[in-house]
């Protein structure tokens, strides 16, 4: 049963997003214990796995599907599933920002989807089985038919919504549809000179004998801009703020934590796997344009977020710019960045579920999210406020959490690489979300309702219900929980999955 465990964790929601579908026809009250048992048995496959790997001398899990273990002229033949510290670590916060999302969903559900829930569930399930198998493929092949399931299953949750939800969903299928069009021709490019597609192998054909093919680096250059693409980094980001500002509260909670994270993590396995970092050091043209390009997405997202009324469209902002955090950490290519971009994806995915989680809350009590709007939300819903002002905390870089730590790697790697302009971008990036979070506690602590004026002595408190404040305030603790055990992720885990770095 143990060796089988990669494979529980792509399995378990995808027959979950299965019978979800087939039980709605006849039992529709059933689909969403289904998938939530689904994402239970990913969720604790994840964490035998991690515990497996770090007992493991080599660190790394290989799974081979139908038994096409043998390796032939060109190495392994068949299809790979590969678990080690990096992906193991995105693997568990996946699944367990899946579940957590799950259950903080339900009640949301039934409120904005009444009659129209028939399939959602299956679709979300469905969008966690595609990240997973993005996350765990040893294929880069497979990692674009993963990438399809995952893109198709958004596509359909973002247009749950209502009004601009539609619009929305289609511009980010065109943009989706042209980033994974790229990528798959850059996979095309590179099998052509290899002739394989198991990342083990690519690993050790291309750092090797084929640094110096054109072909391979033409390949390698689509599948960037493909992957880019697919996670919103700037230019390629107007589809994100409509797509996650106008979806439902469920489809938003789950795909701003985890599809743009996962993309990341897709473009440093190519880059550090695949390549090699000495290939990326390499090529200093994209390099530049790379770090360059990460600097002003940070700046774009984060001033165009200051101009925002509405805190799902900030929060949207937020996440342009929180892409360009790890762009330019995974490119800065030295060891500190390199920490910082893969500690950033975990740190950035509990920090934006955290946030949406408290939109939601906010969305669900209120029936709006405008900042205009949120006289008094701290008189009203106590916890919700002091959960959102954590997280911004975090966002802005406040010790002792999460975000503080991910910021101090990026602007360590970035002043030693003397990448200033990134330097200065996280610094502005952190100033204008300290002015936006003093504009929240201003309109929720400062500006007190009259209570006389509802016929009231007291202000009403009505929080959010305790299946959508739980896994809020779960996700929202962890962000100290994580700064404070951010050596041991260091350590234990990041420091282990990444190549040693070449000296400057």
């Amino acid at each position: 049963m143990i060796k089988h465990l990669p494979i529980f964790i792509v399995l378990a929601p995808l027959l979950g997003a299965v019978l979800a579908a087939l039980t709605s026809w006849y039992r529709p009250k059933l689909s969403f214990p289904i998938v939530l048992s689904g994402l239970f048995i990913s969720c604790l496959s994840s964490f035998c796995l991690i515990f497996n790997i770090l007992n493991s001398e080599s660190g790394v899990i290989h799974y081979q599907l139908g038994g096409w273990g043998d390796k032939g002229e060109y190495g392994i033949v068949g299809i790979q599933i590969t678990v080690d510290y990096l992906n193991g670590l995105i693997l568990t916060a996946v699944t367990i920002i899946s579940l957590l999302t799950a259950i903080f969903s339900s009640q949301s559900v039934n409120r904005e989807l009444a009659g129209q829930q028939r399939y959602f569930f299956a679709l979300f399930s469905l969008l966690v089985t595609g990240l997973l198998g993005i996350t765990i493929t040893g294929d880069i092949f497979n990692l674009y038919v993963f990438m399809e399931i995952a893109a198709l299953s958004s596509y359909a949750l973002i247009a749950y919504g209502k009004g601009r939800s539609y619009m929305a969903s289609f511009n980010y299928l065109i943009m989706g549809t042209m980033g994974a069009c790229l990528y798959l021709l850059g996979v095309g490019f590179v099998f052509v000179k290899t002739g394989t597609l198991n990342i083990e192998n690519l690993s050790l054909l291309i750092p090797q004998t084929l640094q110096t093919s054109q072909t391979v680096f033409v390949g390698f250059v689509l599948i960037i801009v493909g992957a880019w693409a697919k996670m919103a980094f700037f230019p390629m980001h107007g589809w994100l703020p409509n797509a996650y500002t106008y979806a439902p509260t469920a489809s938003g909670a789950l795909l701003a934590p985890l599809a743009t994270k996962v993309s990341v993590y897709a473009m440093i396995r190519i880059m550090i796997t695949v390549y090699s970092i000495d290939y990326v050091l390499k090529s200093p043209n994209i390099q530049t344009a790379a770090l360059l390009l990460s600097s002003i997405a940070i700046l774009v997202g984060s001033f165009f977020s200051l101009t925002q009324t509405n805190l799902r469209k900030i929060a949207c902002y937020f996440i342009v710019s929180e892409i360009g955090y790890m762009v330019g950490g995974a490119w800065l290519a030295n060891d500190p960045g390199l920490k910082g971009a893969v500690y950033h994806i975990i740190a950035d995915a509990a920090m934006t579920s955290a946030l949406f989680m408290v939109i939601g809350c906010i969305l669900f009590r209120t029936g709006q999210v405008e900042l205009k709007k949120l006289d008094g939300l701290f008189y009203k819903m106590p916890i919700t406020f002091i959960a959102l002002v954590i997280t911004m905390a975090a966002l802005i870089g406040v010790p002792p959490t999460c975000g503080f730590f991910s910021k101090f790697y990026l602007i360590q790697g970035a002043a030693q690489a003397g990448t200033w302009h990134f330097v200065g971008a996280l610094l502005i990036s952190s100033l204008i979300k300290a002015v936006i979070l003093f504009r929240i506690i201003e309109i929720g602590y400062n500006k007190v309702p009259n209570p006389a004026k509802e016929g009231n002595k007291t202000i009403p408190r009505d929080e959010a219900p305790i299946s959508m404040l739980i896994p809020t305030l779960i996700v929202t603790l962890s962000l100290i929980a994580l700064g404070i055990f951010t050596d041991t992720l260091i350590t234990d885990f990041i420091a282990k999955a990444l190549p040693e770095i070449p000296a400057p």
